[in-house]
């Protein structure tokens, strides 16, 4: 069965003949299904089978300087758009925001793929962690229809520090998303790369990956697609 990998790019490349390169590098027969998400600015120059944005504001239009609507992202062929990203929570977005957001996203048929696991540490247990996380998806995902939702669960521990969660925790807390949520798909983010990747695709609940920084280099992401 496919699994879902999608390459959250950040801030990366620093050009647009960069950002072409590289997804012009990835290969579009892979075999798991794969989506795209450049930075804001480059969502429409990009080509590839399933582009996906980073982020997105809950209103269509009006007074709101450097924001991108859901409307916007739709008029673009965007389907997917990554929310809630422990990134985008540390500087502010709270889980009313990312509800607000999803919702936005769905009214345009757009996919969110809501990131969870802001506020976790390397130290918390289990139970611990799936109390943090019922206390975001609450929010996240009231008025929402689950069904039609991806959810990410990224440690924010394990992002961009090499470190990652092991293969059995990602697989309880899967379990844990779908089984009380009813969630279809849930993504593992948080140090994927080509080395550990397998041990997590490998697992039954784990839908897939939210691949920050090996979705950079074309080589180590065409792996990672092809495991």
């Amino acid at each position: 069965m496919k699994k879902l990998i999608i390459a959250n790019w950040k801030l990366n490349p620093s050009t647009l003949k960069d950002a072409q390169a590289l997804a012009a590098s990835i290969s579009v027969k892979a075999k798991n299904k794969v989506v795209l998400c450049p930075p804001t600015i480059y969502l429409s120059n990009i080509q590839y089978p399933n582009i996906g944005a980073q982020d997105c504001f809950w209103q269509e239009k009006g007074a709101f300087t450097g924001q991108v609507s859901a409307l916007q992202l739709k008029d673009l062929k965007i389907k997917y758009c990554i929310i809630g990203h422990s990134e985008r929570r540390a500087v502010g977005d709270t889980d009313e925001m990312v509800n607000a957001k999803a919702k936005a996203l769905l009214a345009q048929n757009i996919i969110p793929v809501i990131c969870i696991g802001f506020g976790t540490t390397v130290e918390h247990d289990d139970l611990e962690v799936t109390d943090i996380l019922k206390s975001q998806l609450d929010v996240d995902l009231a008025g929402v229809d689950k069904s039609k939702v991806i959810v990410a669960y990224e440690p924010v521990w394990a992002i961009g520090t090499g470190k990652n969660a092991t293969s059995e925790h990602v697989e309880k807390i899967s379990i844990f998303i779908k089984t009380k949520y009813g969630v279809p798909i849930v993504l593992y983010g948080g140090s994927a790369n080509a080395a550990n990747a397998k041990e997590f695709l490998e697992q039954q609940n784990v839908g897939g990956l939210l691949v920050g920084g090996a979705s950079l280099n074309a080589t180590d992401f065409n792996k990672i697609i092809n495991l």
